[in-house]
Order: C-alpha cells, then sequence, then structure tokens
C-alpha cells in the first residue's frame, strides 16, 4: 500500500543566488548545471520531501530551455506574443527548419539528481510537455508543419528520444507539464491524444503524471480557463497521478470529480507558492479535508500549486518544509 499523505515538489526550485528576471535565467555551463543540481537535490531531500526533482533552476525558462536545445529553431529575431487574460507577453523563437538533433541532457541530470538525493527519496523526471512549446514557438515552416498539432508532435518526438534515455536510466515516474490547457482549452483534447502517443513509446512500466495549473510566471496566475472545462481532456489522457491547483482557485476543484472519474492520484495544490505568507498545518488540513471525500490518504499527494522557480529561496524553504511537517502530521493523525 502506498504512503499516504505523501509530499512533493511540483517542479521547479530556485537558484541558490537571486536572479533578477526568473522568466529569462543566464544560461549555465555543464559545470554550474551539474553543481546545481547536486545543490538543489540535497536541499530538497534535507526539507524531509519524499519526492523531488533535479530543481530545473538550470533552465532559462520552461520552453526556451528546450527551444536552445534542437536544430530548427532560431532565437534570432523572436516575435513578442502575448498569453492569456492578465497581459502576460516574451518573446518567442522562430521555428525555421525541421525539429531535431536534441540535447536537453535530461537522462544526465536525472542520474545526477538520484545519485544525490537519499535513497528513500523518489527522484521523478519533469518535463515541459509539448503543447507548452509549441504555444511558445513561432511556426515560420507551415511546409513542414501545417499545424499546431504537427509542430507539437514533432517537439514529442525530440522529447521522447530523451525521455527513453531517463527511462533506461532508472526513472519510473514523469511528469508532464502542461499549463497552456488552461490558456487554449480547444487545443486540450489533442494535446491530450499526443501526450498518450508518447506514454505508449515510452511505456507502461513507469508512472505518469500530469501537472496543469493557470499559468505561475512571476508568481501570477494568468490562464482562468475552469479545470471542469478540460473534463473532456483530462478523460482522455492516461494518466497515473494529475497535479492541480486548489487552494486559491475561485471555484472549488472538488466539482471536476462529477465528471471525471479519475482513479489514479491527486497531487492537491495545498500551498500557495504565489504569496509570502506561511500556511498553518491547521490551513493546510482545511485545505485538504474535501478532497478526503474522493479521495483516500493513499491517493493524496501534498504539494504547491505549482513550481517554485520565481520564489525567493528563503519562502520556499519555510513553505516546503511546513508542507513536510504538516503532510508527517496527517500520516501520523489521519492516515488510516
Amino acid at each position: 500500500m502506498k504512503t499516504p499523505f505523501r509530499n512533493t515538489v511540483v517542479g521547479s526550485y530556485p537558484r541558490p543566488e537571486s536572479v533578477e528576471d526568473t522568466m529569462k535565467r543566464p544560461t549555465w555551463g555543464e559545470k554550474e548545471v551539474d553543481d546545481y543540481i547536486r545543490w538543489a537535490a540535497k536541499d530538497q531531500s534535507d526539507l524531509g520531501l519524499d519526492m523531488i526533482t533535479d530543481g530545473e533552476g538550470y533552465r532559462e525558462n520552461m520552453y526556451y530551455f528546450y527551444q536552445k536545445r534542437v536544430d530548427g529553431v532560431t532565437f534570432e529575431n523572436m516575435v513578442q506574443q502575448t498569453f492569456g487574460g492578465a497581459g502576460f507577453a516574451i518573446e518567442c523563437p522562430r521555428l525555421v527548419g525541421e525539429i531535431t538533433n536534441p540535447r536537453f541532457n535530461l537522462a544526465h541530470n536525472w542520474k545526477l539528481a538520484r545519485e544525490t538525493a537519499p535513497d528513500g527519496v523518489e527522484v521523478k523526471q519533469t518535463v515541459t510537455g509539448p503543447h507548452v512549446i509549441t504555444r511558445f514557438t513561432v511556426n515560420e515552416r507551415p511546409d513542414l508543419y501545417p499545424d499546431a498539432q504537427a509542430v507539437c508532435r514533432a517537439w514529442a518526438k525530440v522529447l521522447v528520444e530523451e525521455l527513453k534515455e531517463v527511462v533506461d536510466a532508472g526513472c519510473r515516474f514523469i511528469q508532464f507539464d502542461e499549463p497552456m490547457w488552461t490558456e487554449s482549452p480547444q487545443d486540450s483534447v489533442w494535446s491530450a491524444e499526443i501526450l498518450n502517443e508518447m506514454m505508449d513509446e515510452l511505456g507502461h512500466h513507469v508512472r505518469y503524471g500530469l501537472h496543469v495549473c493557470g499559468g505561475n510566471p512571476r508568481r501570477k496566475r494568468v490562464y482562468f480557463t475552469k479545470y471542469t472545462d478540460l473534463v473532456p481532456a483530462f478523460s482522455t489522457v492516461k494518466i497515473d497521478e494529475v497535479s492541480l491547483e486548489h487552494c486559491t482557485l475561485s471555484y472549488d476543484l472538488m466539482d471536476l470529480w462529477k465528471d471525471w472519474k479519475f482513479q489514479g492520484d491527486l497531487a492537491l495544490g495545498v500551498i500557495d507558492q504565489r504569496s509570502d505568507a506561511l500556511e498553518s498545518v491547521d490551513e493546510v488540513w482545511r485545505r485538504v479535508q474535501p478532497a478526503l471525500k474522493h479521495f483516500p490518504p493513499e491517493r493524496l499527494v501534498l504539494t504547491s500549486e505549482c513550481g517554485f522557480g520565481h520564489v525567493p529561496l528563503d519562502i520556499t524553504h519555510a513553505k516546503l518544509g511546513r508542507l513536510v511537517e504538516a503532510s508527517h502530521h496527517f500520516r501520523k493523525k489521519h492516515g488510516g
């Protein structure tokens, strides 16, 4: 039986030093990346987390990282585009050729985090989903990729190439991050189908998670589609765990389970990474209780609503420390 009230990070973790613009971090060399991963894996483990990541802090951001490391995409003469209803805009690179030759180094990074973390701590592989990268890529080669689905499948192909190496290295949990489902819900069903194709190719001896949020640039929500409007996509994607916002939504997440008969685990956002205020254990428990009507403790994973990549390190430590404290308290008192 799974441990009740497990805890985890969604994915991103801060850099140990302050970064002026967390949306466009400077690119690091190989040694800097390795040093960061060792630090992040130890730092997360020392907090007592059950499941960690490699920290993701070596990424420039969640899409530039992949776009910079393939052939066929250029960062010259980028195009500024606006996303969501809150005025979020960013410069997007242009697709000018076939997307090939991935150089993401995912397997190396996962192995380094795995070697650093204690044996009892699980290390998941987080990866930006192909739909996100597609939305932030300006397609100037419709002769190669006639529509967004074609571009998405091209990104999926290079991601699978490297994720196969991650699986071969021993990873048994892969989490896809697809926040843009809430920005462009009209794409969500075909995006879910492409994720299914990726998982079929990677094999089903691995557990798969999916994180969907309302965006988190500079600690702000920018996309506002309700999860209940994504039921067709959620019902399509074949995942073992879903990671969702909860504690700051303007609507009741629990309405989702009326229409989506999900049989997997729920990673529930009970910590608000957008706020500096530190939650109490009692406050976290109040946030957990509605989910217990739908999921037993063994199928609940406690986490934040999104990653901590934009959050100062001291606040990150305090909030994740409280998450671990609450998780252990609930396990002892309410684990049955």
